[in-house]
């Protein structure tokens, strides 16, 4: 199978799906990222002094989850949305409006950096419940933590493009065997899916003595076929939180 052909017409895809509409004071830039309520998710670029450029979302992605009836000030939330953005160097304005500046010439990391920090912050969608101690990534750290996997939660890494990424959970490599790295999915759809297959890809490429896994909620997600056939064919390892088997396995 040419492996090559199936990267360029998922690039070819993608390309085709970005669209860009300049304004007097910037431009939007519609991305084929979807948000939690089926839309594309667009970023807007606005000149700075000094040759820099401030990307933002808008203030949409708190607003739609409040209008969502998510309280994102409550103590929990609060705290994990502060986690995500520091993780990727993303700032919160006082309007809720998420924003990252820098030079022109570091626009694909920042565009990298803010999209991640948006799809993340969308999973709080999942949080709905009375009881926000019962989040699913809590309960999987709690298991690791049960069941002595020894690593770290909440760890950074660089790709070997040079874009920061935050992995769930990892548990240091040794002579005998490469590192694992986890990462914890809500919904494992087709654009999350891509969108580790990308992460993991890139931290490959700066260090080969890895194995990659994704564990996603099956008690409330399924997921589709072409999901489990692109992570298939890049050798992406996902597994549902019921197997507990196959997930004690990524401690030996």
């Amino acid at each position: 199978m040419d492996t090559c052909k199936w990267i360029d017409n998922y690039l070819k895809w993608m390309k085709k799906k970005y669209s860009v509409t300049s304004f007097d004071d910037g431009d939007e830039i519609m991305t084929p990222f979807t948000n939690i309520i089926g839309d594309r998710i667009a970023i807007y670029v606005s000149p700075l002094d000094q040759g820099k450029i401030r990307l933002s979302d808008d203030g949409n992605t708190l607003n739609d989850l409040i209008l969502l009836g998510i309280d994102v000030n409550s103590d929990v939330r609060s705290r994990i949305i502060n986690s995500i953005i520091q993780s990727f160097n993303v700032t919160l304005s006082n309007s809720k409006l998420l924003r990252i500046d820098g030079k022109k010439e570091d626009f694909p990391v920042m565009k990298q950096s803010l999209i991640q920090t948006i799809l993340r912050i969308n999973d709080l969608v999942m949080t709905r419940k009375n009881n926000v101690t019962n989040l699913f990534l809590e309960d999987v750290i709690n298991y690791f933590d049960d069941n002595e996997f020894k690593g770290l939660p909440g760890h950074d890494f660089i790709g070997g493009s040079g874009n920061p990424y935050k992995i769930s959970y990892s548990i240091g490599g040794s002579k005998s065997r490469p590192s694992q790295l986890i990462q914890i999915l809500n919904n494992p759809d087709f654009q999350r899916i891509s969108s580790e297959i990308v992460t993991y890809e890139d931290i490959k490429s700066n260090d080969d003595n890895i194995n990659y896994s994704v564990i996603f909620n099956d008690a409330d997600h399924s997921i589709q076929d072409k999901a489990q056939n692109i992570a298939n064919l890049r050798g992406l390892d996902i597994i549902p939180w019921s197997d507990k088997n196959s997930i004690l396995k990524l401690r030996n």
